[in-house]
C-alpha cells in the first residue's frame, strides 16, 4: 500500500490543530474523525483509522508541479508550484506532475469528461436526479485541462436531489468523480500525463458551517531546511467536501434501500479493473458517435465496518512494530507534537490507508486484536476505483496477462470488508479457482457479528482468457473459506448477461475469510454424422452405416 507520505510531512510541519468529531456525540460514523488519544508528553502512540471515503474526497481539483535535486543518490524535493493549466511553465517544466481532476456536470452534448446524470432506483421505480449546484461553488485551484495530452479539466463536485427521496440529514446527494495522476518519478523523465486512476463516490450530505473547518488549500513553496512541507492538501474531518468560510458537506448514512445509477461521458476510456464499495453492481459501457466512452454503473451501497484504535508504541506487538519501523515513515497524519522533536516516538500518529495490498492486509490483521476484533461502527459507502498498472501486474500470471493490455474495463470486485487486496482475484493453480482475501472486525460496536458481502463482475472475454475457455457457456461456484480452512455457508448467485459474468456471495462472517470462485465449462460432444452405403457381392447385397462407411472384404460399393 502506498501511504499518504506528502500529507504526513505537511501536517507535521504546519503543526495543524485537528478538531474532533466523536461517535459519543450521537453522530453517525459517517461523520467520525479521530483526533488522537487524549494523552500528551507521555511517549509515542500510533493509531489506525481504516475507512476509504476520506481518501477520495480529501482533495479538490488541483494541479501541482514538483522539482527535485539529487543528493546522495536520492531525489530530494526542492520546490512545488500550483498551476491553472499544464501550459504554465511551472508545470510544463516540472519533473513531476500531480493532479486531481473532479468531473463537473455535462452542460451540453459537446461536453466531455463529465457527469451525464444520476438515477435513484427505489422499490423498482427510477427517479431521475436533478442537478442542484456545485459544492463548493468555487475552487481557486481548479484548472483547465489539455485534450491533446489527455488531461481532463479540474472541475467541482455536484449536488443532486431526487423527488421524494431523503436521508437523515436532508435531501442532498453529492456526486464526486475524480481523475487522478500520481506523478511519475523524480528523475525528470517526461511521461504520459493521462490519468492513472479514476475514482467515484456518491454521498448523502447536508450543507453546514463548521467552526475552524480548514478550507482545501495547496501550499506550494520552496522546501524548508529539512526538505519538508512542499505542499499540503488540507483535511475534511467528517465533511465530504469543504469550501470557504467553513463550508462543509457533512456526511450522512446513505439510504440502504436505494440503488444509484451514475452515467459518465469520457474521452479517456476506463480500462483495467475496478474495485470498491458497492452492492450487486451492473456495468454498461458503450461509445457515442464521436468515439467517447459512455460508462454506466448501477449498484446499491454497502455498510463497511470501520477499524479505529490506538496503541502506545512501547506496547506495540513485535510484528507490527518491526513492520512499521522498517519504513522511512509510517504514512498517515500526525495529530500532536509534544515539543520533544519530530521523531515517531515523540509524535502521536494516525495512520491512514489509501491502497490495499498483501502487505497492508497483513498489517490490518495485526491491528485487529488491538481493537479487540471490534469495529467502531458501520459506514455506508457507494465508491468505485480503477486499479493502477502496478496493482494489476501484482496479480501476476495469466490474470495480469489477460487484464493489463485490455482496451476496456475487464471487471470489478466489490465488498464491504474493512480490508481486502484491491487487485484482481489471484489464480490458485491448486484449486483452479480465483481467490480473493477479505478481512474485517468480527464484531460491530454493539457486539453483533459483522456480515460480509462480495461481488465479482468479470467480462466473459477476460474469464475465457484466464481459464483458456472456448465461447461455450461458463458456469461458476462460490465458496467462503475461513482462516482455519473450514467452509462457511453463504448465499451465492451466479449469472452471465450482456458479456459480463456476475457472481455474488453474502451472509458470511469475518474476520479474514477467503472468497473462492471456481469457473468451469462443459464442452458438448459434437454429434457424429453417419451415412449409409450399399455393398454387393454377386447377387448378395448389404447396407453399411457408419461415420465413414466402407464395404467388407469381397464386397463392392454399389
Amino acid at each position: 500500500m502506498q501511504k499518504s507520505k506528502v500529507l504526513l510531512i505537511a501536517v507535521l510541519a504546519l503543526g495543524l490543530a485537528i478538531p474532533s468529531i466523536a461517535i459519543a456525540d450521537n453522530k453517525p460514523v459517517e461523520q467520525f474523525w479521530d483526533a488522537g488519544p487524549d494523552v500528551k508528553n507521555v511517549g509515542g502512540y500510533t493509531g489506525v483509522l481504516v475507512e476509504d471515503a476520506f481518501e477520495l474526497t480529501a482533495r479538490q481539483s488541483n494541479m501541482t508541479g514538483f522539482y527535485f535535486d539529487q543528493k546522495d543518490g536520492n531525489w530530494i524535493q526542492k520546490e512545488a508550484f500550483s498551476c491553472k493549466s499544464y501550459s504554465d511553465p511551472n508545470c510544463s517544466g516540472a519533473q513531476n506532475i500531480w493532479y486531481d481532476a473532479i468531473l463537473d456536470v455535462c452542460k451540453s452534448e459537446a461536453d466531455t469528461n463529465c457527469v451525464i446524470g444520476i438515477t435513484a432506483i427505489k422499490d423498482g421505480k427510477e427517479i431521475p436526479g436533478k442537478f442542484s449546484q456545485n459544492y463548493p461553488e468555487t475552487n481557486k485551484y481548479a484548472f483547465k485541462g489539455d485534450p491533446t495530452l489527455n488531461i481532463p479539466d479540474g472541475g467541482l463536485p455536484s449536488l443532486w436531489t431526487f423527488d421524494g427521496l431523503t436521508h437523515q440529514g436532508g435531501n442532498q446527494f453529492m456526486v464526486y468523480p475524480r481523475y487522478f495522476h500520481n506523478g511519475a518519478g523524480y528523475n525528470g523523465e517526461k511521461v504520459n500525463l493521462a490519468p492513472t486512476q479514476f475514482d467515484v463516490g456518491i454521498f448523502a450530505i447536508s450543507k453546514e458551517k463548521v467552526q475552524n473547518q480548514p478550507e482545501f488549500t495547496v501550499v506550494a513553496q520552496k522546501a524548508d531546511a529539512t526538505g519538508k512541507a512542499a505542499w499540503w492538501d488540507g483535511a475534511n474531518f467528517g465533511c465530504q467536501s469543504t469550501g470557504p468560510q467553513g463550508e462543509c458537506a457533512m456526511s450522512w448514512p446513505l439510504p440502504k434501500d436505494v440503488r444509484f445509477r451514475l452515467e459518465v461521458r469520457s474521452s479517456i476510456p476506463l480500462t483495467s479493473f475496478m474495485h470498491g464499495r458497492l452492492l450487486d453492481p451492473t456495468i454498461k459501457i458503450t461509445n457515442d458517435a464521436s468515439g467517447r466512452q459512455l460508462f454506466s454503473i448501477e449498484a446499491g451501497s454497502v455498510s463497511v465496518p470501520v477499524l479505529n484504535t490506538w496503541v502506545k508504541n512501547s506496547d506495540m506487538p513485535k510484528e507490527l512494530h518491526d513492520y512499521l519501523y522498517s519504513m522511512t515513515n509510517f504514512g498517515g497524519f500526525y495529530t500532536y507534537q509534544d515539543g520533544k522533536g519530530s521523531s515517531r516516538d515523540n509524535v502521536q500518529l494516525l495512520e491512514h490507508f489509501d491502497q490495499y495490498t498483501p502487505a497492508t492486509f497483513q498489517e490490518y490483521l495485526w491491528w485487529l486484536p488491538l481493537a479487540k476484533d471490534k469495529s467502531i461502527g458501520n459506514k455506508t459507502m457507494w465508491i468505485a476505483r480503477t486499479l493502477s498498472a502496478d496493482e494489476v501486474d501484482g496479480a501476476g500470471g495469466q490474470v495480469a496477462k489477460c487484464i493489463s493490455n485490455a482496451k476496456n474495463l475487464t471487471g470489478m470486485v466489490t465488498t464491504n470488508a474493512g480490508m481486502y487486496v484491491s487487485g484482481p482475484p489471484t489464480f490458485n493453480a491448486a484449486t483452479q479457482s480465483l481467490d480473493y482475501k477479505v478481512a474485517a472486525p468480527h464484531y460491530d460496536n454493539n457486539g453483533t457479528p459483522n456480515i460480509g458481502t462480495y461481488n465479482l463482475v468479470l467480462s466473459s472475454e477476460a474469464a475465457r482468457c484466464i481459464y483458456g475457455f472456448s465461447k461455450a457457456p461458463i458456469s461458476a461456484t462460490i465458496s467462503i473459506v475461513s482462516a482455519d480452512g473450514t467452509s462457511q455457508i453463504a448465499t451465492t448467485i451466479v449469472r452471465e448477461k450482456d458479456g459480463w459474468i456476475y457472481l455474488s456471495a453474502a451472509g458470511y462472517g469475518y474476520s479474514s475469510p477467503t472468497v473462492r470462485v471456481k469457473l468451469s465449462q462443459t464442452v458438448e460432444k459434437t454429434a457424429i454424422t453417419k451415412s449409409t452405403i450399399t455393398c454387393t457381392k454377386g447377387k448378395v447385397s448389404k447396407k453399411v452405416t457408419a461415420e465413414k462407411p466402407t464395404c467388407p472384404a469381397g464386397y463392392k460399393k454399389k
